[in-house]
């Protein structure tokens, strides 16, 4: 028998009073993993849109993974960030409009708790592609003092951000971006420019994508992003093209050229599309590139020797060319010889 309306409110009070008295999880822990847990045996009546904030990029936990999570779970773990998942679990599952699940989310005394329920919510409205009315929700964040106070609206206007760069909407982009305090948030407003400059690549011109470029809040280094969305389609030759036309693109001590290349010809020989047969220049382009260059966590020049590598399975003596020219080991291991 499918949960009534009812009883899925049910849960979310117990969820909030076990958010607001920690005496309260062991006796609630129980009860509402039995109604979470019969929620995934019924058919999915929620939003849709997801749940929690953005992670990476856009990013956002599913129904299913959620179903996953929970299986076979007895009761709900103590700590307060599993009993802020299992509310957002049960919002969903309600069908809660954003302005019901301000008025549950009210009721949690916790103001980091209550913060991280806004985050959910105004994603959803940046979802569904209404800006405008996630910015309603942003005077709602709550102070915290952790190492200092702070009012935490930038966390909202971060989603903002996030939304509109992916967008490629750059008026809109620049218009909020004091307002997310990129001194603050250094790390996440820098992969917002990145997305940014890629997504208004992608739909404008190179030509306005590099003037774009030249705004005072982002610079020569997203040339790399604004090159990106031609790598990622194979378009090894265009590419090239352009990087002939723009010699200002290669940032050879960012190792931009090689990086966008080896990419594009990674990409253009996993489609077939027809290319020239350049393994030789980007083999000699690749031990070229500053051992000092980090990929993650690993340096830039392996990285790049695994992709041509990759790029050319079905040619043993390439392949073992790439290898040996690879000097860690774990991504040594990676490329298999054919």
């Amino acid at each position: 028998m499918n949960l009534n309306k009812e009883e899925i409110r049910q849960g979310i009070r117990l969820c909030v009073e076990s958010l607001n008295q920690e005496d309260q999880r062991e006796s609630h822990g129980k009860i509402v993993a039995t109604i979470i847990g019969k929620l995934f045996e019924q058919p999915y009546q929620g939003r849709g849109l997801g749940i929690g904030g953005f992670g990476y990029r856009d990013f956002r936990s599913d129904w299913e993974s959620k179903r996953i999570y929970y299986q076979g779970k007895e009761t709900i773990r103590k700590h307060r960030l599993d009993w802020l998942d299992a509310f957002l679990v049960l919002v969903d599952a309600y069908n809660s409009p954003e302005e019901e699940i301000l008025s549950f989310a009210k009721e949690i005394e916790d103001n980091i708790m209550f913060n991280h329920v806004l985050k959910h919510l105004i994603t959803n409205c940046v979802v569904t592609n209404d800006p405008d009315k996630a910015k309603q929700f942003i005077p709602h964040f709550r102070e915290t003092n952790i190492f200092k106070k702070e009012d935490n609206k930038d966390s909202g206007y971060l989603i903002l951000l996030k939304y509109y760069a992916l967008q490629g909407d750059d008026k809109s982009f620049f218009k909020h971006f004091k307002l997310a305090k990129p001194a603050k948030n250094r790390t996440e407003v820098a992969d917002c420019k990145a997305w940014l400059v890629q997504a208004y690549s992608q739909k404008n011109t190179l030509n306005d994508a590099l003037k774009l470029c030249n705004h005072k809040n982002l610079g020569k280094k997203y040339y790399h992003s604004a090159l990106l969305p031609f790598a990622e389609k194979g378009r090894y030759q265009d590419l090239k093209t352009k990087m002939k036309e723009h010699p200002e693109l290669s940032q050879l001590e960012q190792g931009t050229e090689p990086m966008l290349l080896v990419k594009a010809y990674k990409v253009a020989k996993e489609k077939n599309l027809p290319i020239e047969d350049d393994f030789e220049v980007l083999f000699s382009a690749c031990l070229k590139v500053d051992r000092k260059i980090k990929f993650g966590d690993i340096k830039l020049q392996d990285a790049l020797l695994l992709d041509l590598g990759l790029a050319s399975k079905g040619n043993k003596e390439r392949v073992l060319k790439c290898r040996k020219a690879i000097k860690d080991n774990r991504v040594k291991r990676e490329l298999v010889l054919p």
